[in-house]
């Protein structure tokens, strides 16, 4: 994603990048809406990081990527809702 809004137009984006982009502002959209509204564009660019560092460990490193999140959700209905956000993501982004 980018913070520089002339870089990219949504007339100019990928239509996957642009669903992408949509998904990911929907996935956040509680974050937005606790945050000034200056912040958001770093808040984005943040989330666009750590998930592209997760799909990396996931992708490459399976086993690791579960130990992670069990580490980080060690509560099963937490785990169980992060997996729901997870599946929505997901259709939502790849359609």
């Amino acid at each position: 994603m980018t913070t520089h809004p002339a870089e990219a137009t949504t007339e100019s984006l990928d239509p996957d990048w642009r669903r992408y982009g949509e998904a990911l502002l929907h996935a956040m959209a509680e974050v937005r809406a606790e945050t000034p509204e200056n912040v958001h564009a770093v808040l984005m660019e943040t989330a666009d990081y750590w998930l592209s560092l997760g799909l990396a460990i996931g992708t490459e490193q399976p086993e690791t990527a579960r130990r992670l999140l069990r580490l980080i959700e060690t509560e099963e209905p937490e785990l169980l809702e992060l997996t729901a956000d997870a599946q929505h993501f997901v259709a939502e982004a790849l359609g």
